[in-house]
């Protein structure tokens, strides 16, 4: 017997073979059932760099153990909608569709975070049995994703043949689905915790510490290429009068009003970052001079625009700007950050509330 017949008999099983279910009848399990994994499942697993290759290997491998024709992933999406993540065999509904909580099975399981199974496709009215069933499926076990009381979406198994089965298959698919979901949400708190630890967190753009190790990926990728990189180093005009005039209070709405105003007027794949106090620092990959300017006017503009006031009277923010713009060549990358802050120097002695550019050509050192 070979290990993926071996994993398909242990998923499998034996046991009462479950007819059509309606919502909440498949729920309760055997807690002392016990679950064999392949081996190479598991390495497979291990060696899974993201969620996406987690989630297709869980896919792809439940596809094989309970001898199913097809096999699927959806995660909540919206209030209305689930989206197909990862699926396996059977192209009936293809991945990225969307499929509407309402009217469909797999909503329905959603919803209720409940197991259904329809042994037959005959007679159902479900959106999502009958696409299944065009394409040449007969039956389908579609159990909910549940951790920590949240259900993050569904797993679901599908037959070309009717009542194909069981309930120990149901058993056996709700325990994978209740891991799967324990991994979803683990990957989602570790994201969130790398987004907390490299963002400033008043005013929500990258911090420094972030910036160093998120700016060296980008210039080792613009390497690569042959467009020119931009730089902007931004600080702000008198704005420790700011702070002793209005309070640091007042200081910080201006600081998050900053921020967005940056983060409106550059791209989206710009980095952006405080870089401490009332500094700010853009870099822009693939980047020329006329558009590195626009992006930079605009923000001047929108800085004349911000709605920030004390005591009544708004209050008026203006920056110095040291820009450079770097073609590929052989520039020391760990010094252009350095060039734009003696710009920017320059930008202040020369009267402020205003951009001095430089262009570092491919031959300077």
């Amino acid at each position: 017997m070979t290990m993926q017949q071996d994993g398909m008999n242990a998923w499998r099983g034996g046991g009462r073979v479950s007819k059509a279910s309606e919502p909440g009848e498949m729920t309760s399990l055997d807690v002392d059932l016990t679950i064999e994994l392949p081996v190479r499942f598991v390495h497979e697993l291990s060696a899974a760099e993201s969620l996406q290759d987690v989630l297709d290997t869980v896919a792809r491998w439940s596809h094989t153990m309970f001898g199913a024709n097809r096999a699927s992933i959806t995660l909540a999406k919206s209030e209305t909608e689930l989206a197909l993540i990862a699926m396996q065999g059977n192209n009936a509904i293809p991945v990225d569709a969307p499929m509407p909580i309402e009217g469909t099975m797999v909503g329905r399981v959603y919803r209720n975070r409940q197991a259904e199974y329809a042994a037959s496709f005959e007679g159902s009215s479900d959106l999502d049995c009958q696409m299944l069933r065009s394409k040449g499926l007969r039956c389908c076990l579609d159990v909910p994703m549940i951790s920590s009381g949240r259900c993050m979406g569904t797993m679901n198994i599908a037959h070309e043949t009717p009542d194909a089965f069981s309930d120990l298959d149901r058993q056996r698919l709700q325990a994978m689905a209740h891991w799967v979901a324990a991994s979803i949400r683990i990957h989602h708190q570790m994201e969130e915790m790398a987004l907390l630890s490299g963002t400033d967190p008043l005013t929500g753009v990258c911090n420094r510490r972030a910036f160093a190790t998120r700016f060296g990926a980008l210039t080792k990728r613009w390497q690569c290429h042959s467009a020119a990189l931009g730089i902007a180093l931004i600080d702000l005009d008198h704005f420790k009068s700011i702070n002793d005039t209005y309070g640091h209070d007042v200081g910080d709405q201006v600081l998050v009003a900053v921020a967005k105003a940056l983060t409106s007027s550059f791209r989206k794949s710009d980095l952006i970052a405080r870089m401490g106090g009332e500094e700010f620092c853009v870099v822009m990959a693939d980047v020329d001079k006329p558009a590195l300017m626009v992006a930079l006017e605009r923000f001047n503009q929108a800085l004349a625009s911000l709605d920030v006031s004390a005591a009544g009277a708004p209050i008026a923010v203006t920056a110095s700007i040291g820009a450079l713009l770097i073609d590929q060549g052989h520039e020391d990358l760990g010094q252009l950050v350095s060039h734009a802050d003696k710009a920017m120097y320059r930008a202040k002695t020369g009267g402020r509330n205003r951009i001095e550019f430089v262009h570092l050509k491919e031959s300077a050192t």
